[in-house]
């Protein structure tokens, strides 16, 4: 009796004891949550891509490149871009063409029909024919962090046609950069081009702070800082974008492409700068 009474303790002990280093041995895993002016003459090239051909690029995305938009950082924080930025580092009210290098004529971009020209406070860049194809045009200050903003006016634009921003352009007549996309159908994304080719780094989105169709006035604005890249709408927080692929600073100014109307024109003014700190 004495015997079974010491083999069943035992062998209760032995359990226990393999439980107790199971238990032990479960740990949970860790997971590590990390986020020059120069003036230079001006110049501008026109990609001759065709609009199919830049869609196709730019949308053979890796899914583990689309970003994921930060969900515990409510969208009011973000709201309000220059908060704290005190006074513009660079503004133009555009009326002259100074910091594009324009003068006072209408001027036709080489090798395409697109012209551009600058009148009543706005830089206007008008392409006759719907052909497709991204066209831009650079200011010369070469930037890395900051916030940037200007304000848009599109006429005769519909549906796929794009305009916007650029950033980080290391060339002027270089497509490298960031490109904040507009359509006017009201839809806006970012994209990457490189040397290898056009990248959408996310899915296309609509906003309700987004006017679309002609007439339609947006003021466009992005903020870049490191690896990090905001954009926003009409002063309104839109999307959040990280990317590594080491596009740090450079250039910036004003695209279009007219993906399917003709007479689409393009009209920016009040376009600014902050140094962000």
């Amino acid at each position: 009796m004495d015997t079974k009474h010491t083999f069943r303790t035992m062998k209760a002990l032995l359990v226990g004891s393999l439980l107790l280093f199971l238990q032990a041995c479960n740990f949970p895993l860790a997971q590590n949550n990390s986020f020059n002016d120069k003036v230079a003459t001006q110049a501008a090239m026109a990609f001759t891509q065709t609009a199919q051909q830049s869609q196709l690029l730019a949308t053979n995305i890796p899914a583990t490149m689309t970003p994921a938009l930060p969900t515990l950082t409510p969208t009011s924080a973000l709201d309000d871009p220059k908060a704290g930025l005190g006074n513009a580092a660079w503004q133009d009210s555009l009326t002259s063409g100074n910091s594009f290098g324009l003068g006072s004529a209408e001027e036709q971009i080489s090798g395409t029909n697109a012209t551009v020209w600058v009148k009543d406070g706005s830089f206007q860049m008008y392409r006759p024919t719907a052909s497709g194809g991204y066209i831009w045009y650079c200011a010369y200050p070469n930037i890395a962090d900051f916030y940037l903003e200007a304000k848009f006016e599109v006429q005769s634009c519909n549906g796929a046609d794009e305009y916007g921003l650029f950033i980080r352009k290391s060339d002027f007549s270089d497509k490298s950069g960031y490109y904040f996309l507009a359509t006017c159908e009201g839809k806006f994304n970012l994209m990457r081009w490189t040397e290898s080719g056009s990248t959408l780094l996310g899915d296309w989105k609509t906003s309700d702070t987004l006017a679309k169709g002609p007439d339609a006035v947006n003021t466009l604005g992005i903020r870049a800082k490191g690896n990090t890249i905001r954009l926003y709408i009409n002063d309104k927080f839109a999307a959040e974008y990280e990317d590594n692929v080491g596009m740090k600073s450079g250039y910036f100014g004003l695209f279009s492409n007219a993906k399917q109307t003709a007479g689409l024109l393009v009209k920016m003014d009040e376009i600014a700068y902050w140094n962000l700190p």
